[in-house]
């Protein structure tokens, strides 16, 4: 059922549709966890489409990996922890790549 999805592929499929299954879920889970290595980060990752970047609630021309954990925030959220969001942030700070 995944084959052939990306992360960009899978986001702009659940703003058009809404729906996502328990398969997809993981698989975006997969993918944030993916994104927390700082070192992952040796080239410039690529920025959201509006749509996506509005069904995550983040500002416009943010990164496809803080919509991807601004949206499994909202599907899945953490609890107490911290937030995915804020601790990609954390990984973007410290990679360089945006400003506090």
């Amino acid at each position: 059922m995944l084959n052939g999805l990306n992360l960009c592929t899978l986001l702009e499929k659940y703003c058009y549709s809404k729906k996502i299954s328990d398969k997809e879920v993981e698989f975006l889970e997969r993918c944030w966890l993916d994104s927390l290595n700082s070192l992952h980060y040796n080239r410039y990752p690529g920025i959201a489409p509006a749509i996506v970047c509005d069904e995550a609630g983040v500002a416009r021309g943010s990164y496809w990996i803080s919509c991807n954990a601004a949206i499994l925030d909202k599907l899945k959220p953490l609890g107490t922890t911290r937030s995915r969001s804020a601790r990609i942030f954390d990984v973007l700070f410290q990679s360089g790549l945006i400003a506090a």
